[in-house]
């Protein structure tokens, strides 16, 4: 059995173009902390923006959990939506909280949780 942390991916996509800025984390509990949360989104708004302007484009931010392939989506209407640190805080909150009901029922559980 192999028991490497593969983390956490949170991943922002275009949905116009389909371009996607994406991060791992291996400790994606920092990702509750609503300003991490926050920061980590405008970061990755900013990189997907220097890809190609995103303007008013529908965006999709997505959270997998890479040691099983459990991924949780949510469409958001524009960057404008995340701009809002205590809305992009609470989406990335609602997808592990997501993933992490799902993942109560394996037996082990690499990330630390």
């Amino acid at each position: 059995m192999n028991d490497e942390n593969k983390g956490f991916l949170l991943t922002l996509s275009n949905e116009r173009n389909h371009l996607t800025a994406e991060k791992r984390f291996l400790n994606p509990k920092k990702l509750y902390i609503p300003e991490i949360a926050a920061e980590e989104i405008a970061l990755l708004v900013s990189e997907l923006d220097g890809k190609e302007k995103i303007n008013d484009a529908a965006l999709m931010v997505t959270m997998t959990n890479s040691n099983n392939g459990v991924s949780v989506d949510k469409d958001v209407d524009s960057a404008a939506a995340l701009a809002d640190p205590e809305n992009a805080a609470q989406i990335v909150k609602d997808l592990i909280n997501i993933i992490r009901g799902y993942d109560m029922d394996e037996e082990t559980n690499i990330c630390g949780w």
